[in-house]
């Protein structure tokens, strides 16, 4: 056998005498004292099962079931788990500081009481798998750093850190589970409140929706429901009061209590709270009765301001929601129309044909997507006249494929500063008053017009000024000016670079009611400036006339007119945008 071989071998075998090492039971720790010395059995933690510890006083056992620690006396309850586990954790390293034999105790004149031990302070009882591992539990040591122990079924007496007394508590409810609720809650589909007696509010989730059943038939705010859930789950117990299956429940200001919360699956409840009076002897804490351990505590009262929430805190703010998968709309009122998505394009379809701007879709329907109620004006409406929705002035009917899935109707206003307006789903009873927003100005279909257009449609540009005029034209696909004066600098490949920041420029959108108000206001008549583009097949606008006048902020307002409309639009435009336009078609 070679030599290189032997070597393998040996590395081989000394591998495997460290892994045997690293994994054989351990026998027990050598500890050293003054006359002797002792062996220390450390305890495994992954092995504990129980842990009970007695003093004079009292009895306190915990049990782990399900990798979960339960006390058991004094009473049934959940445990603190990191509080246990911290302290089967300490009594796993815990490594003995001297060892005192048994002749050294015996020599003392008191013996074992000399350490402590006769009675012990307190017994503490690991139990595993193999039996408990009992521990009695001495005084300090003179130096006060470190207490004497013993090790039921061992001679004679360890000390070991005094930090390891820390971990022990000085009484039962020490451990006990200070959550509120005292459990983690899954899968529950209903929440009740009631106050004083009354249903606040039953909310159930259907679907992955949550709906009020009780007082009214309404829809939910989910996410304030499922918030109040783990708001409670949240809170601690401030101090555990009586555990007595049988109390005066006027004592606790538990009859009736002044709020009460159930939460369940179904008609089961998993999880019952009952809030009562103010302690007298304990300043801005209240009583709470958990049904699910016949106990009652108390809590901070300012913890459980929440429950005093209106009902209205419960509802759905949103007057629709998000809207998906949306395909038409109509606008009924004076100056009707419908929207239709033809392709992936957006058209006005009524009263006239034609293209419509993404953009200026998008925003109507994410209005309504995101309208809020600002008031719950009255759930029960036998009248409609006096919110204006007898007749109302405008309606929205937004169609998903053949199916509505949102009809809107808007009557009066409903404020007196005019930022409100009575508005009412067509599917439910209710009124509400919602913010009056750009989508109640909408009334026109000339405000989603969409005036995008490839510049090579063009055919014409006529710039206007002041009575002047200059004409741009094609020839051969080269721009030229075909009448008027000449430019001193003209760039033709300018011209289609123009076109195309007009067709894709993007603004709010103003109906024009009143265009000698708006001419005088904007300054047209003093800038007396106008841009007149017209496209040829296959465009389907063929003319734009824009109208330039005065400054708004950073932009200029334009007066936007579109083939045979007669209606204007006030439009504005980014004075950069205006600016390129003077110096690539001039002034007549």
């Amino acid at each position: 056998m070679n030599t290189r071989s032997n070597w393998i071998l040996f590395v081989i075998a000394a591998g495997l005498a460290v892994y045997v090492f690293l994994l054989s039971p351990k026998t027990g720790v050598t500890v050293r004292g003054g006359a002797g010395v002792g062996k220390f059995e450390p305890v495994d933690p992954m092995r504990v099962t129980s842990v009970q510890l007695n003093r004079s006083n009292s009895v306190l056992r915990v049990e782990r079931t399900n990798s979960l620690w339960w006390m058991t006396v004094p009473v049934e309850y959940p445990a603190q788990a990191a509080s246990v586990d911290r302290l089967v954790g300490q009594m796993g390293r815990m490594v003995p500081a001297t060892f005192i034999t048994a002749a050294q105790v015996a020599a003392q004149p008191e013996a074992l009481k000399a350490f402590g031990l006769e009675p012990p302070m307190a017994t503490l009882a690991l139990g595993t798998g193999e039996g408990p591992a009992i521990f009695r539990i001495g005084g300090l040591t003179p130096l006060r750093t470190h207490f004497y122990f013993q090790r039921v079924g061992s001679e004679g007496v360890y000390t070991a850190d005094v930090a390891l007394l820390e971990g022990l508590p000085s009484h039962p409810n020490e451990w006990r589970d200070r959550a509120l609720l005292g459990m983690e809650l899954r899968g529950y589909d209903r929440v009740t409140l009631t106050t004083r007696g009354r249903t606040a509010f039953e909310a159930v989730r259907e679907g992955t929706r949550w709906r009020l059943r009780q007082p009214l038939s309404a829809r939910a705010d989910g996410e304030r429901i499922e918030a109040l859930v783990a708001y409670l789950q949240g809170l601690r117990v401030k101090e555990f009061v009586t555990d007595a299956a049988v109390i005066d429940r006027a004592v606790y200001g538990l009859q009736p209590p002044e709020f009460e919360v159930a939460i369940g699956v179904g008609t089961n409840d998993l999880a019952r709270l009952q809030v009562g009076g103010v302690a007298t002897n304990a300043a801005g804490e209240r009583f709470v009765r958990r049904l699910s351990h016949t106990n009652v505590v108390r809590v901070l009262a300012e913890e459980l301001a929440m429950l005093e929430r209106p009902l209205e805190d419960f509802r759905d703010p949103r007057l629709f929601g998000p809207l998906e998968g949306v395909t038409g709309m109509e606008v009924r009122g004076s100056n009707s129309f419908r929207l239709a998505l033809v392709g992936t394009n957006w058209m006005v379809t009524e009263p006239r044909t034609f293209p419509a701007e993404r953009s200026a879709v998008e925003l109507l329907l994410s209005q309504l997507s995101d309208m809020a109620i600002a008031q719950f004006v009255n759930d029960v409406v036998p009248d409609l006249t006096r919110y204006g929705l007898d007749r109302p002035g405008r309606e929205f009917v937004v169609m998903r494929g053949t199916n509505v899935a949102a009809h809107l109707q808007v009557g009066k206003v409903a404020d007196n500063l005019g930022t409100l307006l009575f508005a009412r789903r067509l599917d439910e009873p209710g009124v509400y008053a919602v913010p009056r927003t750009v989508l109640f100005n909408l009334d026109s279909e000339a405000q989603v017009r969409s005036w995008r257009m490839d510049p090579t449609n063009v055919v014409q540009v006529t710039v206007t000024h002041q009575g002047r005029k200059r004409v741009f034209g094609r020839e051969a696909g080269v721009w030229k000016v075909t009448e008027g004066t000449p430019l001193a600098e003209f760039i033709p490949d300018a011209i289609d670079e123009m076109l195309f920041q007009i067709g894709t420029w993007d603004s709010m959108r103003y109906t024009v009611t009143d265009e000698a108000w708006l001419t005088r206001m904007g300054k047209f008549g003093e800038v007396a400036h106008e841009v007149e583009i017209r496209l040829g097949a296959p465009a389907v606008m063929r003319v734009m006339r824009l109208r330039f006048g005065g400054m708004l902020g950073a932009n200029r307002y334009v007066m936007a007119r579109f083939d045979e409309d007669p209606r204007s639009l006030r439009l504005e435009m980014p004075n950069g945008l205006y600016e390129g336009l003077l110096r690539y078609l001039g002034l007549p």
